[in-house]
């Protein structure tokens, strides 16, 4: 090896370290790191050679709050740097923020591919859970059920209600005529259901 290549891979092997916050001069084995120190020097070795695709399976575990919130960011600016970034993981909250595109497999197959929220569009005939916080939950709700557009509701408070519906586009344009006509403030409408946690259980049909 040329001394120019040695300190090429030199400059590679610091500036990978140095992206996953490791100091590229410290002096301690690494059996001897913590395991969030591990993880990344894992993720810095995947790094060193700048590939063009990174397959990293549960590249999260183990690192703190601060670190998961880096790691993050690091994997999208990968992606608008024209990489590809393939994660693995059981955490659902943790891939959705990951994500731009996500593959569901079940059961040892595929069972969706796509835009989560686009999955969760096309499962819309299901019954979804739509958490409402207004000035008045009780009027809301009497209203809501009698014009049809819920199947169900939850009084969590005077001023917080669940609803589950079936029609979804229909509650959206309804909740704020709703609010509206009976001197209502709506200050929040929460989907409870449009995240990958559960997309996995519709598509695994175990229900909301």
């Amino acid at each position: 090896m040329e001394d120019g290549d040695f300190l090429t891979d030199l400059n590679a092997m610091d500036r990978a370290l140095a992206s996953v916050e490791l100091d590229p001069t410290l002096a301690r084995p690494v059996g001897a790191f913590s395991k969030g120190m591990r993880q990344r020097v894992k993720i810095a070795s995947a790094l060193v050679h700048d590939p063009d695709v990174l397959m990293l399976d549960e590249p999260l575990n183990g690192l703190d709050p601060r670190q998961r919130r880096h790691m993050i960011d690091l994997f999208h600016g990968l992606g608008e740097q024209g990489k590809t970034v393939l994660v693995s993981s059981h955490v659902l909250e943790e891939v959705e923020r990951l994500g731009s595109t996500v593959v569901v497999i079940a059961k040892g197959r595929l069972a969706a591919q796509g835009d989560f929220h686009s999955i969760r569009r096309l499962m819309e005939d299901q019954p979804l859970r739509v958490r409402v916080v207004c000035s008045d939950s009780r009027t809301v709700a009497t209203e809501l059920i009698t014009s049809g557009s819920v199947v169900g509701c939850r009084l969590e408070s005077e001023r917080q209600v669940e609803f589950i519906t079936d029609d979804v586009r229909r509650f959206r344009r309804e909740i704020a005529g709703v609010c509206r006509a009976n001197a209502v403030r709506l200050e929040e409408v929460i989907p409870l259901d449009d995240d990958l946690e559960s997309v996995f259980r519709y598509l695994v049909g175990t229900g909301p």
